[in-house]
Order: structure tokens, then sequence, then C-alpha cells
């Protein structure tokens, strides 16, 4: 009887052992750890990874470069409240982390929290304005709330701990706690222990690795953990570099970096997951423009590098897809959050060049940004007075002088074009001798096509809407680095096509339909017109392309207008605007079906809060478009060419000498108005849109002023009213 009850005991557990294995795999515990650097920029990364001798910690970790941009202005507790709302948010003064027996305002940490919350806390850390951030936060347009994450890290019974902080000799800087409190701001952790009295060193203060590798030591543990370090000591000195010997100072930094390197090692060796990230970089690499922070990331994968969805550029991430990686680590899910999770590619690869030397690219691109872009909004400025002074009073005037303005006006129009083409030689040949490339390539396509071709406008158009299309269908590789294209330090935009070029887009694709009218076959003009129609409007809508959805309701509405005075020769407002009414009722629907395949991106995201029936999302985002354009408009170079074009715009319309023949021609002029004035209202940085449409389409109109002067086929006084039907 014993002999049959242990071989059937033996026989069970033979049978259930993979099984009580594979439960015990299901519940392994995940430990990660995110030491947080304030004072880490790309400079110190830089020398960390060239000066990296036997250890080869670097080599082995995943590195990016991340957007710390915070809804208000730079600075350490604005960037980190935007890392751990997961969207863009900022900080409310006085804000700090307390153990409960520190004295704030005279008074025990908890105490203070009782006299203003009515709750007495009596375990964890101390946040006594935590509801008046969030309060600050919910008021915003962002309305980002702190604490979400750390509420879902707690419900899923993952123990929240807080280490360490950057206190200088004038002030408390404790801002670590911000990633792992939960909706109530608890979080356990200990901050004045992990930093331990060392003489000699900044403040006399310097951080305990012993201590804090104690604490993260994985020694009997089975319960999931999540770690914030907030490694002070770079901060420390960076606060008082400014009053160090220079010599002494570089000697400090290196042994700071040095031991931070120590400290990795050993953590690396605790912890399933380890983060390195700066919330916010030195002064002194702000001043310079080095505005991308520096991210580590050590796990199973050895090497590689990182980016994200959010970004869709090698090497590039941004500080809300920091929670939603956390999450994705514990097996929790992220949706709540608007950012997406890190991605690891090229793993195995240990040479961090090319993420280092992209960076210095975007880096030189951002610190001549400004002093390109003005200096050539200037010369467009001047070239379009300079038109219109001539085109209005220039009548008589010499051959030549007709001549050199029309060079002038097409090499301006194949700026754009030049600034796109040449985005990827600034490296290479510098700023100035992108400056000398520009211009010399602008004058000289402009001398070709007004030598070579009868209609150079066309061709312009043609060339233009071919290069940003297949750009475009290229994942916009040369955009990203452009002038006139968008900057990952700005953050406002990192894929498709932005407002600068889709304004270009636009108007070039109706240089290309305005010949399209004189065609005698009616049939065919009108199928390559709904053609190209469909073709800005994929690419400018679809989610993988340009996903621009201002541009593409504009574009629509453009296009609906050229076709309707096209077709219909007998003007009337109400048959007009049930047109445009009709047609945004179309681009809507197209562009939500642009969005219902592949990567979900912020058009989808706002369909989908649309469709859910959360109204205040759409009221929120319009509200941040309006600021945007105001504060474009109030503090842009581009208002100067924004003014200058549409008076010019508005004189040109209004004067009756200044009035063309052709149907083309007319055509153009009342479309492109069309098209400028839907690009201002529909997008968030619709003076730069409106702007550089209306400046091609005033540039055309004057140049083919000047033509009509010179063959003498410019009819005076001949006017043409918006509300006359276009010529046949």
């Amino acid at each position: 009887m014993w002999r049959k009850l242990t071989f059937v005991t033996i026989l069970l557990f033979i049978c259930l052992f993979p099984f009580i294995s594979f439960a015990e795999e299901e519940t392994k515990s995940e430990k990660i750890v995110v030491i947080l650097v304030p004072g880490f920029s790309i400079n110190e990364a830089d020398w960390l990874i060239q000066n990296e001798q036997d250890s080869f910690i670097w080599s082995e970790a995943a590195f990016g470069a991340m957007n710390v941009r915070p809804d208000g202005p730079y600075s350490y507790l604005n960037n980190m409240v935007t890392m751990a709302a997961g969207v863009k948010a900022v900080g409310v003064q006085g804000w700090n982390s307390y153990e409960i027996e520190e004295e704030v305002n005279g008074f025990p940490a908890n105490e203070w929290t009782y006299q203003l919350t009515g709750i007495y806390k009596t375990q964890g850390l101390i946040h006594p304005d935590f509801h008046r951030l969030n309060n600050k936060n919910q008021q915003g347009t962002h309305r980002g709330q702190v604490g979400d994450f750390g509420e879902l890290l707690s419900l899923a019974g993952i123990k929240r701990e807080v280490y360490g902080h950057s206190d200088t000799l004038e002030e408390q800087i404790r801002y670590g706690a911000l990633l792992a409190v939960d909706k109530n701001g608890d979080v356990d952790g200990e901050l004045n222990n992990a930093v331990k009295k060392q003489s000699g060193a900044i403040n006399g203060q310097e951080m305990d690795v012993d201590y804090l590798i104690n604490k993260l030591s994985t020694d009997g543990e089975k319960e999931s953990r999540f770690i914030v370090v907030e490694w002070g000591d770079l901060y420390r000195l960076f606060d008082q570099a400014y009053y160090m010997e220079d010599s002494h100072f570089q000697q400090e930094r290196n042994r700071q970096l040095l031991r931070l390197q120590s400290f990795v090692e050993k953590a690396r060796e605790e912890v399933d997951h380890l983060w390195l990230l700066s919330p916010m970089m030195h002064k002194q690499a702000y001043d310079e423009r080095q505005q991308l922070a520096p991210v580590f990331y050590w796990g199973e994968k050895t090497g590689g590098f990182l980016h994200s969805g959010t970004t869709r550029q090698e090497y590039l991430l941004s500080s809300t897809d920091v929670i939603p990686t956390i999450l994705n680590s514990y097996g929790l899910s992220n949706d709540s959050f608007s950012g997406n999770t890190i991605i690891q590619t090229e793993s195995g690869v240990v040479d961090k060049t090319p993420a280092l030397q992209t960076i210095d690219e975007i880096v030189l691109i951002y610190q001549s940004r400004a002093s390109v872009l003005s200096i050539y909004i200037t010369c467009l400025v001047v070239a379009l007075i300079g038109a219109a002074l001539y085109g209005s009073f220039g009548t008589k005037k010499r051959r030549t002088w007709r001549y050199i303005t029309r060079l002038l006006l097409l090499s301006a129009l194949w700026s754009p074009f030049w600034f796109l083409a040449l985005s990827g030689t600034v490296k290479t040949i510098g700023v100035s001798g992108f400056v000398v490339s520009l211009i010399a390539s602008s004058f000289l396509a402009g001398y070709v096509v007004e030598k070579g071709s009868e209609k150079p406008i066309f061709w312009i158009g043609v060339m233009t809407f071919l290069l940003i299309t297949i750009d475009v269908f290229m994942a916009s590789v040369l955009m990203q680095r452009s002038y006139l294209g968008y900057d990952p330090i700005i953050g406002a935009r990192y894929y498709g096509i932005g407002n600068e070029f889709a304004g270009v887009y636009v108007i070039s694709a109706i240089m290309m339909l305005s010949p399209l009218t004189k065609w005698n076959h009616k049939g065919l003009s009108l199928s390559l017109m709904l053609a190209i129609f469909f073709l800005v409007v994929v690419v400018l809508g679809k989610n993988n392309l340009g996903t621009n959805a201002g541009a593409t309701l504009s574009a629509g509405l453009a296009f609906s207008f050229f076709l309707y005075r096209f077709l219909v020769k007998r003007w009337s407002w109400r048959f007009l605007f049930t047109i445009a009414a009709a047609s945004m009722s179309v681009l809507f629907l197209f562009l939500y079906m642009l969005q219902l395949t592949g990567e979900q991106t912020h058009i989808g995201m706002a369909f989908e809060r649309l469709l859910s029936g959360d109204v205040r999302y759409i009221t929120d985002t319009i509200q941040r478009k309006v600021a945007m354009n105001i504060k474009i408009f109030r503090h842009s170079n581009w208002t100067q060419l924004f003014i200058t074009s549409y008076l010019l715009g508005a004189i040109i319309l209004w004067r009756r000498r200044l009035q063309l023949e052709g149907q083309d021609r007319q055509l153009f002029l009342q479309t492109g108005v069309v098209a400028s004035f839907a690009l201002l209202l529909l997008n968030d940085s619709g003076v730069v849109a409106a702007a550089t449409s209306m400046f091609c389409v005033v540039s055309a109109h004057y140049y083919w002023l000047s033509v009509s002067k010179e063959e003498n086929h410019f009819a005076v006084g001949k006017t043409i009213q918006s509300s006359q039907a276009v010529e046949d």
C-alpha cells in the first residue's frame, strides 16, 4: 500500500514539476532602477564613453538622447514634472520632498502638511505641495497629473523607493520622488542617509555608494521594486563651478564622473533593468544649446541605441516616453499615457560614434538656426518689397532691371527646394558653406529656368513638389535636418512634414495645376488635377507620411475652391460655402481613414478622443494651437514675412493695375490666397505656413507681372473681381 502511494506521489510530482516551475517564472520579480543625474549633459556622456578603459560599462549600454522640454521654461523641476506626468507640465514654486523629522517653515514636515491638507502622515516621504502641483497642471491645456504612474505601480504590488537628493548650500533640491509618488503623493524612501559627509567634497557631501548598493541588493527579494536614485553630486559641482579654479573644477568633474561610473558598475549587478538619464543638463551645456539629455540603459541585450515611436528618429526619444517604457517592463498597460515605449535597436553594437555625430549635427543646426533663418527671412522681405515697388512704379525702367527683378524672384522661389536638398551638407561644409551653397544654387537654378523655359514657375513647382514628396516617402530624412524643417530640440514635431514646408508644398502643387486649366482636353486635365489633389492629401495626412492634419484640411479646401472656379463659371457665395462645408466633412472622414492603419500619431489620438466623447481634449488642443500662433506672431522672425506677403497680397487684389490676364494666373492667385488663409487658421504654427505660402503666391505674381510688362501683355485697368468669372 505504502509503495503504491509513494509511487503515485512521485509520479504526480514529476508531472506537475514543469507547471510549478512555469508558475515561478511568471511571478518572477522585476527590479528597475532609474538613476537621475541632474547636471549631466551630452558632453559628460561623451567624456565617459571616450575615456572608458577596463569596465566597458558604457559600451554595453544602449544609448540615446532625450528631449526634456517641459510646458514652461527649462528647469530641473519643470523637466522632472513633465517626465513624471507623462505629458508636458510645469512645477510649482516651493516644491520639495522631505523626511518626516525634517523641518519646513519651522514645523515638522508632517505637521506642516497637515496644516495645508488636513492629512497627517506617519511614514514615507512628505510632499506638502503635492495638491498645488496637480491643481496647477490641471488648469493647463495638457492636464498632466503627477502620481498616476506611481498609482499604477502601487496597484500592481510593486514597491516604490526613492533615495538621495541634490541639496546645495543655498537650497534643498529633492525632485526624484516625483517619478515614484502615487496619487496621494506617497512613496517610501530615504533622502539624507543616501548622502554622506565627506571632507573636501563639494558642499562637504557626496552620494554614499555603499549605502545605495546595500539598498539595491537583491538578496532575499521576491517582490518587484521600482527604485529612483537622485544622484546629486554633479548638480552640486556645477552649482559651485563659478567659484572654483578652472583646473580644480576639471579635476573634480572627472573624479565625480568616475565615481558615477563605479556606482553604475555595481548597480548593474544588482538589478534587472538600469536606466541612467539626465532630467536637466548643466547651465554651460544649456547655454551652448546642448539641450538634448543623455540616456543610458542596461537590460537583457547589450549595446545598441535607443529611440521611440514618439520621435521616429534614430537615437532620439522624449521624456514622455519614460513612464510608458517602465510600465511595459513590468507588463502593465501604458495606454493612458501619450508617450511610446522606448525601443532598443542594433543590439551588440558598442560604438556610440554614430549617435554622438548625429547629436552634434542636431546641435549645430539648432545653434545656427535663428541666425540663418533671420537673414533668410529678411532677404525674402527685401526681395518682395523691391519687386513690389518696381512692379508698381517701374513700368518705364530699363529692361536690365526687370530681368534682375525676375531673377531675384525666381531665386527666392527656388530657395525652399535648396534648403531641403542641401540639408545633409551642413555637418560637412559648415554653416557658412551651407549659406554660400544655398545662395549660389538658388541663383543658378533661377537663371537656368529663366533662360531655358517659358514656364519657370511651373518647373519650380514641379521640382519642389517632387523633392518634398520623395523626402516624405523616405521618412523625411532631409526635412529632419533642414533649417526649414522641424527641430528635435524644440520638439514641436519630430516626423512628417512641418508647417514651413507644408505651405510651400501646397503652393507648389497649385503651381503645377494652374497650367492645366489652359489644356484643350478638359477631361484629361481634370483627371490629372484630381490625381494630384489625391496625392497631396494622402502625403499630407497619412499617419506614416506627412501627418499634418491642418495642412491636409487646408489643401483640401484650396483644391475644392480650385475645382469650383475651374468648372463653375457663375460665382455664388451660397454655393461656395456649401462646397466648403461639404469638402470639410469629406476631408475629416478621409483624414480619419488615413489614420486607421499603421502606428498611432497625434492625429489618430485626437480622433480616438473625439469619438470617445472627450471634447475637452479637443478644446485643449485648439487652445494650444491658438496660443502657439499668438506666440509665433509676437516673437518669431516669420512675422516679418507674414505681414509683408499678406500686405502685398492685399494690394495685388485691391489695385486694378496689378491684375493679370489669363485663367491660369488668375486661378493661381485666388487659390493661393485661399490656401494661405486656410493654413493660417487650421495650423498650430499657422503664421509660418501662411507666410511661406503667401510668399510663394506673391513672388510668382510679381514675376508674371514683370514678364507681362516685358511682353506688353499687361492690360492696364483690367480688374478681376472676386465675383467675376475666371476667363476660359
